[in-house]
């Protein structure tokens, strides 16, 4: 089967929506021929001696360009322009700090950057350092005149094409070549670059869309960043490869998110799929708590309101998506009250895309492996327990210890796996067994009875040692979490002569109760003990305003714990 872009769905949906953003929209056929006049440009700063009429001396994926634009068609027209020209895309983010903007560039060795005109400030630094650097300029707003150089290069002949796919890059040419540099997160280390391949974009969509049934009509809310395989191929890449419709908002607002959630639909386009991270989902409840109240005895109405936006999310949504981070109990039945939704959780990694998925219809009962995806799990050892693909498992060791279930570190193999660590020849070649398989350094479980998987934890930070016992930071957290004065709470290991690691839990107090509560670690240790063993009780707690997260809205343990011995 032949290697396609994301962009060639243009010529099978030419006059349906593809878009919405905030100024205007968009079908595929502009979309397509916006990013043809954007790539010529880009081919003309890279190579002006080129043309795409030429034997296009410099198409590698070693030309490496930079997108720090904003989350509307801006990214969409950078990303297939670059993929047009054969191009490998670095998407970036404003809300990394200069000095990480800078890292990246240097990192990926970019030869361009394509912007727009609301990241001014970002841009002048990134000049300041970058003074060599070309960067072209897209107004959102004006997309007549919308492709502006920051500076005068020369202009190569307009050549617009007649038909789709006139003059561009055979699909052969997309084999096994490089489309994306996605940066890690760095939670656990400085950010590597994953180079991601047309191959592995096109087993995600592929996967994808077998699993949660993405159809032409479907329409998307759009509402997380564009620098992370979370929005830019689940919400991005993926709905554009089907020909359904995205509305993109330029930067999450939980008001403006339930006008689209509930809202009948009379101005807007009516969303049937929503995809977010648990911060989230906790913001929009949040903001539901705030305008409809809780109080069901005093006010009839809000009744009535609360009644109306869970019909409302019923008869309009289909799929609601929760993924990125670990989902806390409390958080997804407060979700199931408010919409009716039982959220789908999915687990991913920026090297493997999406691995293992909720069923689509049925119990939500955490996950098997999506389609042409093999994972196994493997002991401290190294020896593998078990084999399993999206139609069975397979159980090649089993536990004396534990007869209901198998726990050991996730590897996984198939097109799904990232290529390489650019620039990082001896950690790609660690993080790979002999025969292929990627080592995720998480630890998953196997449970039989329900012939399920689910996440347990990083090796690294999430699978503490006290006294002898492997626990879970993350069961300890979905405990602590049902507490009703706990907003917030990330669990990690304090080194121990005694006990190896001690547990800490790091505390954030529910904003009403913070001038009233003095929560000890004897009443948290008391509340747990329904829940936990004794072994994985919490021996400290500490209290702080916030906790430190990326942009994907997962908790930075690694920077957590540098900051709490430096503050010891």
């Amino acid at each position: 089967m032949s290697v396609r872009p994301v962009y060639f769905s243009s010529s099978k949906y030419p006059d349906d929506l593809a878009l919405v953003d905030r100024s205007s929209s968009y079908t595929y056929r502009d979309l397509y021929f916006l990013s043809y006049r954007l790539s010529q440009k880009l081919l003309s700063v890279c190579n002006p001696s080129s043309s795409f009429t030429s034997t296009f001396p410099f198409r590698s994926e070693d030309t490496h360009i930079g997108i720090l634009c904003s989350n509307d068609v801006s990214y969409v027209l950078s990303i297939w322009a670059c993929f047009m020209i054969g191009c490998t895309c670095i998407p970036l983010s404003s809300q990394h700090p200069p000095s990480m903007l800078s890292y990246f560039l240097n990192d990926s060795e970019c030869k361009a950057l394509i912007s727009t005109i609301e990241h001014n400030n970002s841009l002048d630094t990134i000049q300041a350092t970058h003074p060599k650097l070309p960067i072209m300029l897209i107004d959102s707003n004006d997309l007549d005149s919308k492709l502006i150089p920051k500076q005068q290069y020369q202009q190569q002949p307009n050549n617009e094409p007649t038909s789709f796919h006139d003059h561009l890059l055979l699909t052969n040419y997309y084999d096994k070549r490089n489309a994306l540099i996605l940066y890690t997160s760095g939670t656990s280390g400085k950010p590597k670059g994953c180079v991601i391949t047309h191959n592995n974009i096109q087993a995600y969509v592929e996967s994808m869309t077998k699993a949660w049934k993405w159809t032409n009509s479907d329409v998307l809310l759009h509402v997380l960043p564009l620098h992370h395989t979370h929005g830019l191929i689940n919400c991005l890449l993926t709905p554009l490869s089907v020909g359904a419709t995205i509305v993109m908002m330029p930067k999450f607002n939980a008001s403006e998110a339930w006008q689209y959630l509930a809202s009948p639909g009379f101005e807007k386009p009516i969303i049937n799929v929503f995809h977010a991270v648990p911060t989230i989902y906790s913001k929009l409840i949040d903001e539901y708590d705030s305008k409809i109240g809780t109080d069901e005895t005093r006010f009839q109405s809000r009744n009535q309101a609360r009644e109306f936006i869970k019909d409302q999310c019923q008869k309009m949504i289909r799929l609601m998506v929760c993924g990125s981070a670990a989902l806390p109990t409390t958080l997804y039945e407060k979700w199931k009250q408010i919409s009716g939704h039982d959220l789908l959780e999915r687990y991913g990694m920026t090297e493997i895309g999406m691995t293992l998925t909720n069923p689509l219809d049925g119990e939500r009962c955490v996950g098997r492996p999506f389609s042409g995806v093999e994972i196994k799990i493997v002991n401290d050892d190294g020896e593998d327990l078990l084999i399993a693909n999206s139609e069975k498992t397979e159980i090649l060791v089993t536990d004396k210890n534990d007869n209901q279930s198998i726990e050991g570190e996730l590897l996984v193999r198939g097109p799904n796996v990232f290529k390489e660590y650019w620039k990082r020849k001896a950690e790609t070649k660690k993080t790979f067994t002999k025969d292929g398989w990627f080592k995720t350094g998480d630890i998953a479980r196997y449970e039989k009875e329900h012939d399920v998987f689910s996440i347990r934890g990083r090796l690294s930070m999430d699978i503490l040692k006290r006294a002898g016992y492997k626990i879970s930071a993350l069961d300890i957290e979905r405990v602590l979490l049902q507490h009703e004065l706990i907003a917030e709470v990330a669990v990690v290991g304090i080194q121990d002569q005694v006990l190896g690691q001690k547990i800490l839990a790091v505390i954030v107090i529910k904003q009403q109760r913070q001038q009233s509560t003095n929560l000890t670690i004897d009443d948290v240790r008391q509340f747990a003990k329904q829940y936990l063993p004794s072994y994985s009780l919490p021996d400290l707690i500490k209290k702080v305003d916030e906790l430190p997260r990326n942009v994907m809205g997962k908790i930075n343990k690694k920077e957590l714990l540098n900051t709490l011995m430096i503050k010891n």
